[in-house]
């Protein structure tokens, strides 16, 4: 090989080193630039309080308190601030959910890709410490109390009735363990269990009970498990309803918290009484607005993001329902939003209901007992939510 021929290769070989340094450090320069300026905005938007999408209260920016550094909240709230204020997050997560479904993920942020189309999120464990103290609360709650019926109906969600249809290589927490805990436990309180696992997984075998793409249950499920409770509460249970179809293509949050996109749209129901069947109307009273109404369900909502808010609308911290049914019995309902197309039921049998959310509550118990002139209470969640939230015994507690 020739002198001449060595350098010219070894003069080309210099010019290729040189370009992909240089467009080496054109890359790392818009690198860089790009995380600066994703900083930036993350510093200069204004932070969400909300997410339609996924029908949540977002982590907002953490306050620092010795207590809050010392038990580990802090790390916890700096974590989940960072995501769920993250700019363009919900553009993110799309790109990252077709990435995944391209490579055949099956799972992508606690949401996983099942059977038949359906979308379930994860099992959750329960937080032992909440639980202990939402147990102590009844309990002391119901020591208070103990001339009012109480009565407690925890939902199961999604993967546990259906579990037929998680894929073949998912196995999630036992969550029918963690219930018969809670039950047991909940039973030396002096309150009533409502167990609607049963009468729930034999109707999915006839119709559909939970969404493909909410973690709700749908108002055919509602209305499984409001029998399930008339029957064991010994209420009267005689108003035939008939379903009517108000959307054809509900998108739900577990689409939207995933990613995950494609498969069926779901429909949603609602109960229309019948003629001559006994039912009566209600007037229905929301405090924070002075806002007055006879109808249970706002059908504007069914073309807003999140059409389960048809069912009430939003999540109210305490509102109230008066019908003329006998008896003259005014029921404490202390809720997550899976009561929300049960009430329409429930409103046959008490003259009173008051409709209280723990999540947005942040008066006196004690005083609303007083003044509504309580005879029963009911707490009803899914056993998700529940497991992980701590706002019940913060509202019970004294």
């Amino acid at each position: 090989m020739s002198d001449r021929y060595k350098g010219y290769r070894k003069a080309k070989a210099s010019i290729l080193i040189k370009d992909r340094e240089k467009y080496s450090n054109i890359i790392a320069v818009i690198f860089c630039i790009t995380i600066g300026v994703v900083l930036m905005l993350n510093l200069i938007v204004k932070d969400r309080k909300f997410s339609p999408e996924e029908n949540r209260v977002l982590q907002t920016e953490p306050n620092f308190t010795i207590s809050h550094y010392l038990d580990g909240r802090l790390e916890s709230e700096i974590d989940a601030y960072s995501n769920d204020q993250f700019f363009a997050r919900k553009g993110a997560v799309r790109v990252k959910t077709s990435a995944d479904v391209s490579m055949g993920v099956l799972e992508a942020n606690g949401v996983y890709r099942c059977k038949d189309n359906y979308l379930m999120e994860d099992i959750s464990s329960p937080n032992r410490k909440y639980v202990d103290n939402s147990l102590s609360a009844i309990k002391e709650f119901k020591e208070r109390y103990n001339n009012i019926g109480m009565s407690f109906m925890l939902a199961p969600n999604t993967a546990n009735i259906l579990s037929d249809k998680l894929p073949n290589a998912v196995k999630l927490s036992n969550q029918n363990k963690y219930m018969d805990d809670f039950f047991s436990k909940l039973s030396a309180t002096g309150v009533k269990t409502v167990d609607v696992r049963k009468p729930l997984i034999e109707a999915s075998k006839k119709r559909q009970i939970y969404y493909r793409t909410d973690h709700h249950w749908t108002s055919d499920g509602a209305y499984v498990a409001y029998s399930k409770l008339a029957s064991d509460l010994g209420m009267d249970n005689k108003v035939k309803y008939k379903p009517v179809i108000v959307k054809n293509d509900f998108i739900g949050t577990l689409s939207s918290k995933s990613g995950f996109t494609g498969g069926k749209y779901d429909s949603i129901k609602v109960f229309l009484p019948e003629k001559n069947s006994g039912y009566k109307p209600s007037l229905i009273y929301y405090p924070e607005t002075k806002e007055k109404t006879t109808n249970f369900y706002r059908l504007n909502n069914l073309n807003k993001k999140d059409a389960y808010t048809v069912f009430g609308g939003s999540n109210h911290p305490v509102y109230k329902i008066e019908t003329p049914v006998t008896p003259a019995e005014n029921l404490l309902l202390i809720k997550d939003s899976y009561a929300n197309s049960m009430i329409p039921f429930l409103s046959q049998n008490f003259r009173k209901i008051v409709v209280v959310d723990p999540r947005y509550y942040y008066d006196d118990i004690d005083d609303l007992i007083s003044a509504e002139g309580i005879t029963q209470v009911m707490f009803l969640y899914n056993a998700n939510t529940f497991f992980e939230d701590n706002s019940l015994s913060l509202t019970l507690t004294k």
